[in-house]
């Protein structure tokens, strides 16, 4: 689904995950409890992996892109725009920033303002929301760092560490 062999930024680019891109580092992030603390997932296997990244390129309403750094090409996360909802022109999005040795260096915030200009410009989506367990206060900064906005509050929506 992916129009661009790659969508670039200044530190980063985004481009279509393949197989091959389902590596020991990757996995390792899924099963660091620091990292996967806030997701749905929790222990992966490579061949989890390879089935996960296989079933979001065969999907038309997943646009699923591994986050790269542009001076080594490292994957050093995920971002996603899924389900969209073609019709009503909307995506949930979704962002993973599995290498710790990037954070708080503003590359999730980059990779994000690039899929959201990729998304209304390139995709013709109108709306992009997003779900945030409230204790994640990073992704929240992050997130209105990017221009996304609070517009109200899910009580219990989500299974979060086992509650």
């Amino acid at each position: 689904m992916i129009k661009e062999e790659k969508i670039s930024g200044d530190r980063v680019c985004l481009r279509q995950l393949k197989e091959a891109d389902a590596t020991p580092a990757y996995c390792g992030w899924l099963n660091d409890s620091e990292i996967n603390q806030y997701l749905e997932t929790r222990q992966s296997t490579i061949d989890d992996l390879k089935k996960y990244i296989r079933k979001q390129l065969a999907d038309p309403n997943s646009f699923f892109v591994g986050i790269f750094d542009k001076e080594n090409d490292k994957h050093i996360g995920n971002i996603k725009l899924e389900p969209i909802d073609w019709e009503n022109k909307k995506a949930i999005f979704g962002i993973l920033l599995g290498d710790k040795a990037y954070w708080g260096r503003g590359i999730g915030s980059e990779a994000t303002e690039l899929i959201i200009d990729y998304a209304f410009n390139s995709l013709g989506l109108a709306e992009i929301e997003l779900g945030v367990i409230a204790e994640n206060l990073r992704a929240i900064r992050s997130y209105e760092k990017v221009g996304f906005k609070k517009t109200g509050v899910k009580e219990k929506a989500v299974n979060h560490n086992g509650v």
